[in-house]
């Protein structure tokens, strides 16, 4: 059953997420697909108005400042540079050696000093050395593969974070939210438990009523106020944790918006499966799941263990290299010494074939094919476990609807009934007790109602989030 969500969270999306640095395509790279954001590179310069913190701008600062993103981007950074390096395999290397010696001997006859001397001489050599692997049988490839897989994971990747580190902070958002609301919610219990306290204390005293009546008056009023501190230091808590989540010092003082809570009616439960028929939201609950990020870098990851595996299986194949070399050798003149001159050069193939290392290359392709065989086993893992978190958010977006409708019924009953006990006790009918009961359960219902609310927000958010199916990549983006 499709759950209808505001039409502002589409809009909500294209401010949450992050746009995904630029890295050098390559032909066959699996890139994530197009945000089509709206996101210029300065948008972490505009400041952002902390007084009335929307939740756009808490997304945006976490995005801008939290660690878990900024190592994202680093990551991807540390995947490309790692792809050149496989790539850089193809190519020749070249280097260049120099040296300049001096050189002593010293020859003594003891027997015929005629024949002693002395040798001292300057010697120098340049060379210059060509190394080419020409084939491999497929090792550098899988290397390229593999780097290709973790760079395409860490792309992935930043997407997930991005999109984790929204929900946390709505998350954290819609509590802090509802924290505040439930304070000044707890504030007018509290001024209205005053009130009847007052109220029935003047009654007592003009003869209408008990000093029971004024003493369980004066304990619902003593209790509010504790529940009033206690719902204070929540907000105080709440929006600490708030800061801190998008990145900013705990002290940063935050001021949120009043959000007005009473956004659900009573039909809204009533036609949440009216916009799709099952078939269709099943699909689209496939999709959703299917292009989840987290499964795509389960994906990417299997990918990589896959190639590693083929390239250690590769280290036990033949290699074939060019090799060419030009060394010149030059010596001056010394004592009994010519000057001397040697210039060579050479150029031939290496053909290197392992014979046997131990089986080393062996159990080190069986534990690689373990770790894919692990990698594909975390892939399924990671489908089944965002099926069911989607399909747990939906049911719940569904159940808090529809007691978001009770909750309204039963708050409209108990305000009428707390104003009937207020008439009644004032007219001498009723008793204090159904007063502060009628009180006390007004006051409940206000409480449940704002916390329910706001946990439909955060479901809400989640399912939006999770419903964005990305649409594939163009085909001339790679």
């Amino acid at each position: 059953m499709r759950c209808p969500l505001s039409p502002r969270i589409p809009f909500l999306l294209l401010s949450l997420l992050a746009t995904i640095t630029a890295t050098p395509a390559e032909t066959g790279l699996e890139r994530p697909p197009a945000l089509y954001l709206n996101h210029t590179p300065d948008a972490c310069e505009t400041p952002v108005a902390l007084s009335e913190l929307t939740l756009q701008d808490a997304v945006k600062i976490a995005l801008c400042r939290a660690p878990n993103v900024r190592q994202a981007h680093s990551a991807i950074e540390e995947s490309g540079a790692n792809l050149h390096v496989a790539q850089a395999k193809y190519l020749p290397s070249l280097h260049a050696d120099a040296d300049a010696n001096r050189t002593g001997k010293h020859v003594r006859y003891p027997a015929h000093s005629a024949g002693n001397y002395d040798l001292h001489a300057y010697s120098g050599n340049a060379r210059l050395g060509l190394n080419w692997l020409l084939f491999d049988f497929g090792q550098r490839r899988a290397q390229n593969d593999q780097a290709r897989a973790e760079l395409s994971a860490a792309l992935y990747n930043k997407i997930l974070v991005n999109r984790d580190q929204a929900i946390t902070v709505a998350d954290c958002y819609y509590r802090a939210s509802s924290a505040q609301a439930g304070a000044a919610a707890a504030r007018e219990a509290a001024a209205r438990a005053e009130k009847n306290y007052h109220v029935i204390k003047r009654l007592r005293e003009g003869g209408v009523g008990s000093i029971a009546d004024e003493l369980l008056a004066k304990v619902a009023w003593q209790r509010s106020l504790v529940d009033n501190e206690t719902k204070a230091a929540e907000a105080e808590r709440t929006t600490l944790s708030l800061a801190t989540t998008v990145g900013l010092p705990g002290h940063t003082r935050i001021g949120l918006p009043v959000l007005p809570v009473r956004t659900t009616h009573r039909h809204d439960a009533r036609s949440s499966g009216q916009d799709a028929t099952p078939h269709s939201f099943d699909e689209r609950i496939i999709d959703a799941v299917r292009n989840h990020p987290r499964l795509a870098v389960a994906r990417a990851n299997t990918a990589a263990a896959e190639a590693e595996a083929q390239s250690i299986q590769a280290q036990h194949r033949p290699r074939i290299s060019l090799q060419a070399n030009r060394d010149i050798g030059i010596t001056p003149p010394a004592t009994s010494v010519a000057k001397q001159h040697v210039n060579t050069w050479s150029i031939g193939l290496t053909v290197h074939i392992p014979i046997f290392d131990g089986l080393s290359t062996q159990y080190a392709t069986e534990a690689a094919q373990a770790r894919t065989r692990t990698a594909r086993e975390t892939e399924r893992m990671v489908w089944l476990q965002e099926e069911q978190k989607l399909l747990t958010d939906l049911s719940h977006m569904t159940r808090t609807t529809q007691k978001i409708a009770f909750l309204e019924d039963a708050e409209s009953s108990a305000t009428q009934a707390y104003r009937s006990a207020q008439i009644r006790y004032q007219q001498g009918v009723g008793t204090a007790t159904e007063l502060l009961n009628a009180q006390g359960e007004l006051a409940a219902l206000q409480q449940t109602a704002i916390a329910v609310h706001y946990e439909r927000l955060a479901t809400q958010f989640r399912l939006a989030v999770a419903l964005d199916t990305l649409p594939p990549a163009p085909a001339d983006s790679h």
